[in-house]
């Protein structure tokens, strides 16, 4: 990173003015305001029993839950106090529960896998009138673990492993984009096509793609080249190391001109040259992301059950996006 111009410092002013809109954004009461809008919408031809509470009562609450790390009781509580202020009933924790974990289950639709991709989708971002530089990248989140007592006296079996949360980020708002999230025996290069789709598919143009070296496929330099998106993938090679090639015929480049042009580029002025020259150290505003992800609202899901920890990794996603927006606001004020 170092003399990397894309690497802004951290404003402490900033990120304080960004978490102060944040928490304004919790407790905006817009849902309050348009309920009976909402109900009148969502009970429009419906068969059967109408709803009482429409979704946005819901996912006010569960972006509570995720932004503050407190339990759906506790999320039904507060939502409670609101609901009784405007004259309703409150509602019940069963009801509150089934109906957060309804708008809460991210896509799974259409893939075809061997069950180790567990969700994918685009988040909920408007796409920029120019075209964006993505990186793509993939993170551990752990799991909830039983104590010491619990495993020692009622014999509960260790819970182990994590999930992982791959994601393309756009660099310059640090925004996720798209997500997959997979059991953790599942390789980085298997969820790029996924990702890329989900960002394509929700209108993003991509003029540059930025990943590490565990991307460096040739399928990848391919089917992107291809798309006309700049790749610039980390690569991994020995030709790059003790087995320099002697003249540029010898250079082996998986088949594809793209790569070949960067290996060719490494061995006239080195690895740290070319990082600076076409932008690589901003590949890190993904790491960025994921400090951010984990140091605001934690890096263990409290959930036990898979489909939970599904569900609940998608509630930080969404989330993390909001305090991003706040931040970008506070930016924009500056």
């Amino acid at each position: 990173m170092e003399g990397d111009a894309s690497a802004d410092k951290r404003s402490c002013v900033l990120d304080t003015e960004a978490m102060a809109l944040f928490a304004r954004s919790l407790f905006d009461r817009s849902w309050m305001e348009r309920m009976a809008d909402d109900l009148a919408v969502m009970n429009d031809c419906k068969v059967g029993h109408p709803f009482v509470y429409p979704d946005s009562v819901m996912i006010w609450g569960l972006t509570l839950r995720a932004a503050l790390g407190i339990s759906y009781r506790m999320a039904r509580g507060i939502v409670n106090v609101f609901l009784e202020e405007m004259g309703h009933r409150a509602i019940s924790l069963a009801q509150f529960y089934a109906r957060c974990m309804e708008l809460s289950m991210p896509c799974m639709d259409g893939v075809a896998n061997d069950g180790r991709i567990l969700a994918f989708g685009h988040c909920d971002v408007t796409p920029s009138e120019t075209a964006v530089t993505v990186a793509v990248d993939s993170t551990g989140i752990s799991l909830n673990k039983y104590g010491g007592w619990l495993a020692h006296r009622w014999n509960k079996k260790p819970v182990s492993g994590w999930v992982k949360l791959h994601v393309a980020v756009n660099v310059d708002t640090n925004q996720i984009l798209a997500y997959v999230i997979t059991d953790e025996s599942c390789g980085d290069p298997a969820c790029m096509d996924l990702l890329m789709e989900q960002v394509l598919s929700s209108g993003h143009r991509v003029e540059r793609l930025l990943a590490d070296a565990a991307y460096d496929t040739k399928a990848a330099w391919k089917k992107f080249s291809d798309m006309d998106i700049e790749v610039v993938i980390n690569i991994k090679s020995s030709q790059l190391g003790k087995n320099r090639p002697t003249g540029r015929s010898q250079i082996r480049c998986k088949g594809y001109p793209q790569r070949r042009k960067h290996m060719v580029r490494i061995l006239e002025v080195g690895r740290d040259q070319w990082k600076l020259e076409v932008g690589y150290g901003r590949r890190w505003k993904v790491e960025c992301t994921f400090s951010d992800l984990k140091r605001l609202f934690g890096d263990i899901l409290r959930a036990r059950a898979r489909w939970n920890d599904v569900a609940e990794t998608f509630q930080k996603v969404r989330v993390l996006n909001i305090y991003k927006c706040c931040r970008l606001s506070a930016q924009a004020g500056e």
